[in-house]
């Protein structure tokens, strides 16, 4: 992967970034404070051995202090020095728990001996000490008496004798933040990739034409000031597709989990402000398609028209734009998608066609009810909608593979983007229609194409494709 690949992935998955690195810190200080404050006082001894006058004494008996120094470690942890100083103190504690407590150590080539021990009070640390270093050097002058009138062969003394801490022990506060900021910030990197990795939805135009076996027609950036561009692109492929004939029938669909009525709204006024006759069927029978966008309502509708022989242009709706009629769905029953594809529909739209310029056709998606391939046989061209960042490729390829199954003349797909309520995210759009958007763009009359920096796949013979 290049280093600009991570910087996308960054930039689409910043959420799960800024998770991690937030958690892994706050975790950090909630377990260091779930955890007992403890104090640790510690007592520097040193040990000497009974020597002559001599270098050389001097020296041997240095040697077997240091000699010492390493047993008396181990006696420091002793369970005998551990019940010396229970029994002296009158502890409440067994012997592990108090050796558990005690840690001796000695610096290298030395007569030297620390003893630290760790209490939950500063007070009892410092006091507990005490106890261990009095308690050792008892031990330590009763094993080193070879004759009970004569000195100990070997002494320790304190230098440095224990004070009562005045902080508690544990990494610094601050130290624990640093580490957990960039524990967090490395998790959530990865975390981000490998999300990325394995999710399946379709973010560009680029991916989308890496899955569809046809061509995409145009991209919708939905509310950015190229969109009604790229909508008149549409319109013009469709016109050219279609011969440029009166009474064309369109059918629009989704390929995603809901309904795209907007993009065909926008395709109906693109046509109508060419100076075209349009109407429009509401056939989505799921309830989401352009009635319920547009807010109309009108009793009879397409379902009621389909079950009676009432005339169709009695039951169009005027829409707020200029040269746009709607046959409103109406009440759906249980019949209503059956009656998709029956002769009555078909005579629906002879007479809607005799009529009007064109008739766009809006259904369900092919997900959620069959009836777009149903609709698909009456009409002259199918176009597929596809809303990216909601869709994935498997859904995608799912509705493709019905469409193919049920031979539907679908001529090709338009990828929607929609503008994301996030303040990253809309920058994150932003820069990505930039990205994926060509430069030269002559949309002069209703039949204008864009031109693009590079060249496209053909969108059907003789007809050059998008980008």
């Amino acid at each position: 992967m290049r280093l600009i690949d991570f910087w996308h992935i960054a930039r689409r998955r910043w959420m799960i970034i800024v998770a991690c690195t937030l958690l892994c810190p706050l975790a950090i200080l909630g377990y260091s404070a779930s955890q007992p404050t403890t104090y640790q006082s510690s007592s520097r001894l040193y040990v000497t051995m009974a020597t002559g006058t001599s270098v050389n004494d001097v020296y041997q008996g240095g040697l077997a202090a240091q000699q010492r120094v390493t047993s008396y470690v181990n006696l420091v942890n002793s369970s005998n020095v551990a019940q010396r100083v229970i029994d002296a103190l009158s502890l409440p504690l067994t012997v592990g728990e108090l050796q558990s407590k005690i840690h001796a150590s000695f610096p290298p080539a030395t007569a030297l001996l620390d003893i630290t021990v760790t209490d939950s009070s500063a007070e009892g640390a410092k006091m507990l000490t005490d106890a261990v270093v009095a308690e050792l050097r008892t031990l330590v002058g009763q094993l080193e008496t070879i004759q009970a009138d004569a000195a100990p062969a070997a002494r320790v003394s304190v230098v440095d004798p224990a004070a009562v801490p005045t902080t508690a022990t544990g990494p610094s506060t601050t130290r624990l933040l640093a580490l957990g900021l960039l524990a967090g910030l490395a998790l959530g990197c990865v975390a981000a990739l490998v999300r990325d990795r394995t999710d399946r939805r379709l973010r560009t135009s680029n991916q989308l034409e890496d899955v569809v076996t046809v061509p995409v027609l145009a991209i919708v950036d939905v509310g950015e000031p190229g969109a009604n561009g790229e909508v008149r692109r549409l319109r013009a492929r469709l016109s050219r597709a279609m011969g440029g004939i009166r009474g064309t029938t369109t059918m629009l669909t989704s390929l995603s989990a809901r309904s795209q009525p907007d993009i065909t709204v926008d395709l109906s006024k693109s046509f109508a402000d060419a100076g075209r006759q349009v109407v429009v069927i509401d056939a989505d029978t799921s309830g989401h398609g352009i009635s319920k966008y547009s807010g109309l309502e009108a009793d009879p509708g397409l379902a009621e028209l389909l079950r009676t022989t009432l005339p169709p242009i009695e039951a169009l709706s005027t829409y707020s734009i200029p040269g746009i009629s709607v046959l409103c769905l109406g009440s759906v029953d249980e019949q209503t998608c059956d009656l998709l594809a029956s002769d009555r529909f078909a005579e629906i739209l002879g007479i809607l066609r005799a009529k009007f310029d064109h008739v766009i056709i809006d259904t369900a998606p092919i997900a959620t009810a069959a009836g777009a391939l149903s609709v698909s046989a009456f009409c002259d061209a199918t176009v597929a909608v596809v809303e990216l960042g909601n869709t994935t490729s498997p859904e995608v390829l799912g509705a493709l593979s019905t469409f193919e199954q049920g031979g539907s003349g679908l001529i090709g797909v338009v990828a929607v983007s929609r503008r994301p309520s996030r303040s990253f995210s809309k920058v994150f759009h932003r820069s990505e229609s930039r990205h994926r958007a060509a430069h030269v763009i002559a949309d002069i009359n209703a039949d204008s194409v864009v031109t693009y920096d590079r060249e496209p796949a053909p969108c059907s013979p003789g007809e050059p494709a998008n980008r």
